[in-house]
């Protein structure tokens, strides 16, 4: 199969679990079943599929389970898009509206770095800045201001 339609197959894949706990889950929930209906599947049978795997993404709530369900709804897109290749213009559809009604990733990082030796230094590099301290924690307190510092690359 194409790289880029394997693509899709594991972001619309991804898509439909990320969207089970959110409010975006309706919206996902009836364009997935729209999508399999094209392979003539009965909306019946796809909604108790989605209903499971929500009940096992919620009870488990485990990132294992999660992704168990991604390679799940993986596996069916790419076969529903083997057979029917024309459905890969609604699957990038559904991923669309329900990526565009996802919370947005709240993501927090924290990097402490000590230099705690007479004249030690110490270096930290986060998503390409470095960051360079020198001096010792007795220093620090008698200038009030902490370790110099420098920021490059950014």
């Amino acid at each position: 199969m194409d790289p880029e339609v394997l693509n899709l197959v594991q972001t619309g894949g991804a898509a439909i679990v990320a969207a089970m706990v959110t409010d975006a889950w309706q919206t996902a929930r009836i364009r997935t079943v729209r999508l399999f209906q094209r392979g003539g599947r009965d909306p019946q049978e796809i909604e108790t599929q989605l209903d499971r795997s929500v009940a096992r993404v919620t009870r488990e709530g485990t990132e294992d389970a999660r992704e168990g369900q991604v390679r799940r709804w993986r596996d069916d897109l790419e076969d529903l898009l083997s057979e029917y290749p024309d459905a890969a213009d609604d699957l990038r559809a559904l991923v669309r509206e329900v990526k565009a009604q996802l919370p947005q990733v709240q993501q927090q990082w924290v990097q402490n770095i000590t230099a705690s030796a007479p004249g030690a230094t110490s270096q930290g590099v986060m998503f390409g800045n470095i960051i360079n301290h020198s001096g010792s924690p007795s220093e620090a307190a008698t200038t009030g201001s902490g370790a110099d510092s420098t920021a490059e690359d950014r």
